[in-house]
């Protein structure tokens, strides 16, 4: 039987709607605050009433608005009304009626509606049956006055914890509208409390306002309401206020409750659906072998499909589901791995993150629906190591594999709290790099060897993987062109005409340890660069060295992130022309030493060239802001000072040696 996604309503509609009544609102017409906005070309809401009913086994959201329309772009807009509605969601359309020379004017009848699949992200794996219902209205006209009213209502399965937990954001709204009314209430009908917690409000100054939260009990509601009202635009550098309405409910009762829920999930005989698997992971040599056939098993050939209704309900697929159709969500596929892990006697626990809102996790009202994602944490050998199920490019052992960044997390755990990942560094470089450029008169032979570790090997072997050759090839040909800083002499266009037996191998893979290595050669033409007629060679590597983002950040809310690699870099530059030892560019070393920060420089001069030696030690997952920004902004300057490669300067032959050449 197919699902109805709408439903019309018109027994629904509310007094205002009506002829007889609305004169009660018109008559703001007549005011200075409508005759105001109306001269401004602003768009005039005469009423907005907005209710959210928070009951124990649904939500209903209820709209009704009545609005000029002014503007050719509303009217458009009203007149192809759209609506998403997930798949337990219904709309129940009220009211579609417009005032026309003070006359209500229903247009229910001259509807047509259109149910069509909605997919979010045609590029990634989208799963979650929304549908968009579109509402075609014939025969709106400029400066019509239009009335819609409806609701959709979400009703809840028996299963989902959406029938213990509620939780809803309301932003005020922006300065797009002006409002003769403006009315929001949230109604509590779940059977428990619910806690109010206001955000990033302030005061007069600036300043965010510490305000108590409010207690809304069973059968009770919160009220916002308005008279001539225009919304407030945050201002630069600031978050919007908003209000978390969240079931009152700390972190600990959470997880004891979420927790309840998936054991039952977890206590299956993986050999009694899995017996070719469980033959397979017996007949490895080790347990970190065990352990790499594991992730890989479920990483690779478990399809990821993201199912937004299912992540709401929380209660996953079961592992024998997830194993034989080879297919789940994110905590589909994060069960199957804890099971399989159970198996093998590895510690490891599901949790909870949210890649997108990570720092505002402390700030929110404790909610299981602070988080979208799903991913495992492993304890093996004393060691922590979070593993993200959906990443199907990932390689390596264990402690090899990618390290994605995030500052808090849920554990499915009875009785935990929400818990941080410390800031970290790469275990061993992420990148190392040696860079060779050998100058003979007006031609240089480029050497550039790369050793690329965890995140970064799996980036690159998805390039070599997804891009072709060619255009691999071109990429790199404009990092050494940028490096060298060739744009100073020629156009980006012009690259081809001086780059030569250009090539680029994959000279070893070794997806245990999760290394990729790499060689890229060229020949380039005219390599010098020439200022004041002197001739300059140059390698600087801003990509590599410069966090250029931190001394940009301004916003007063949240912290500057960093997220960045350890890298080990070598640059060789020779020629076959003395080159300038004494010039304190070339010499220059450093020694760079701070708390969110190392950068160690030294170098090798010789007649006829030089040698830079970088070592640049960063952190991922690092938050920062006040003075440890203001310190973490003073050592990427210090970098920047000529403290991110290296040039020489070519001593240019003299009258006397050129006539000696000649003699030669």
């Amino acid at each position: 039987m197919t699902k109805e996604y709408y439903f019309i309503k018109p027994e629904l509609s509310s007094p205002e709607t009506k002829q007889e009544n609305i004169s009660s609102w018109l008559d703001t017409q007549d005011t200075d605050f409508y005759n105001a906005q109306i001269a401004q070309e602003r768009d005039y809401c005469f009423w907005c009433d907005i209710v959210e009913t928070a009951k124990t086994n649904s939500r209903e959201s209820y709209i009704s608005m009545a609005y000029t329309l002014n503007d050719p772009n509303m009217l458009n807009s009203a007149a192809k009304t759209n609506f998403i509605l997930a798949e337990d969601e219904v709309l129940y359309i009220h009211t579609l009626s417009v005032i026309r020379d003070g006359k209500v004017i229903d247009k229910i009848n001259d509807i047509n509606v259109k149910v069509l699949d909605y997919v979010r992200d045609e590029n990634q794996a989208s799963f979650n049956d929304e549908k968009k219902v579109t509402v075609l209205i014939r025969d709106l006209h400029l400066n019509d006055i239009f009335l819609i009213e409806t609701t959709i209502e979400r009703k809840y399965e028996e299963s989902s914890i959406r029938n213990q937990f509620f939780r809803w954001i309301y932003s005020a709204p922006n300065s797009y509208w002006a409002y003769g009314k403006y009315r929001f209430e949230l109604k509590n009908e779940t059977g428990q409390n619910l806690e109010t917690n206001f955000h990033y409000f302030r005061d007069e100054a600036g300043a965010i306002l510490d305000k108590e939260k409010v207690i809304i009990e069973n059968s009770q509601s919160y009220t916002i309401e308005k008279e001539d009202y225009i919304g407030n635009d945050p201002k630069e550098f600031e978050l919007t206020p908003f209000i978390d309405f969240v079931t009152e409910k700390t972190y600990p009762e959470i997880t004891k409750a979420i927790s309840d829920v998936y054991q039952k999930f977890y206590q299956v005989d993986l050999a009694s659906f899995a017996g070719d698997l469980v033959s397979e992971l017996d007949a490895l040599p080790s347990l970190k072998h065990k352990i790499r056939h594991a992730i890989d098993f479920v990483q690779k050939e478990i399809y990821y499909l993201y199912n937004e209704t299912e992540m709401d309900g929380h209660e996953p697929q079961a592992a024998e589901v997830t194993y034989q159709t080879k297919q789940g969500d994110c905590k589909a596929k994060t069960v199957l791995l804890k099971v399989i892990l159970d198996y093998l006697e590895v510690d490891s626990e599901l949790i909870l993150v949210n890649y997108g809102s990570d720092v505002f996790l402390p700030v929110y009202t404790p909610s299981p629906f602070n988080f979208n994602h799903a991913i495992l944490k492993v304890t093996d050998d004393n060691q922590v190591y979070f593993i993200d199920a959906t990443m199907s490019s990932d390689q390596g052992f264990l402690a090899n594999r990618q390290r994605n960044s995030f500052m808090y997390y849920l554990e499915i755990k009875p009785g935990t709290e929400l818990q941080k990942q410390e800031p970290f560094q790469d275990r061993t470089p992420s990148v190392e790099e040696i860079f060779r450029c050998d100058v003979k008169g007006n031609e240089a032979e480029v050497v550039f060897e790369r050793k690329l570790r965890g995140g970064m090997a799996n980036g690159s072997r998805e390039m070599f993987k997804n891009e072709s050759n060619k255009d691999i090839v071109n990429r790199y040909n404009f990092a050494i062109y940028s490096n060298m800083t060739l744009y100073k002499k020629y156009e980006e266009n012009e690259i081809d005409k001086h780059f030569n037996n250009t090539s680029i191998q994959i000279v070893e893979d070794n997806k245990e340890m999760n290394e990729i290595s790499l060689v890229y050669k060229a020949t380039i033409t005219d390599p010098y660069i020439v200022e004041n007629k002197k001739r300059f060679l140059h390698f600087w590597s801003w990509g590599n060295f410069i966090d250029d983002g931190a001394e940009k950040h301004f916003h007063k809310d949240f912290p500057y992130w960093v997220d960045r690699n350890i890298i080990k870099m070598e640059i060789h530059l020779t020629t076959d022309h003395s080159i300038d030892q004494t010039d304190s560019y070339t010499r220059q070393e450093c020694d760079i030493k701070s708390k969110y920060l190392n950068h160690r420089v030294t170098k090798k001069i010789h007649k006829n060239g030089a040698s830079c030696y970088l070592e640049y030690r960063p952190y991922h997952n690092l938050t920062i802001s006040g003075k440890d920004l203001e310190e973490y902004i003073k050592a990427n300057k210090k970098v920047l000072d000529s403290n991110w490669g290296i040039g020489i300067d070519i001593i240019e032959d003299g009258l006397f040696k050129k006539l000696g050449k000649l003699f030669k």
